[in-house]
């Protein structure tokens, strides 16, 4: 998990620094947790997340987490970011996977 946060971190974020709110990072894993838990749209991912048990729980993974991103935040970044950053990221991180034990 660390790698992929700081493959992550390393891709530049197109939104005006003046108006961020939430790191990149911690945008983008969390829509990568609405994906993986197959939520069927952004209001019931937002729902969802938004429950105290699962937000401390985020909270865990994501120390530096104040409040939960908007999905509408989410989808605005996703349609402007370089997605062949976030495909370097994702094979990068399994590149890791596969060079440890973890896979052998």
């Amino acid at each position: 998990m660390p790698g992929l946060i700081s493959d992550l971190a390393k891709i530049p974020d197109p939104r005006n620094p003046l108006k961020v709110k939430h790191k990149l990072t911690v945008l983008l894993l969390y829509g990568i947790l609405a994906f993986v838990f197959q939520f069927s749209s952004r209001r019931e991912a937002g729902k969802e997340m938004s429950h105290p048990v699962f937000f401390q729980n985020l909270q865990a993974l994501l120390p530096e987490l104040e409040t939960l991103p908007h999905q509408d935040t989410l989808c605005r970044l996703l349609e402007r970011i370089a997605v062949d950053e976030i495909e370097e990221a994702h094979l990068s991180m399994f590149e890791r996977l596969e060079g440890s034990r973890r896979f052998a």
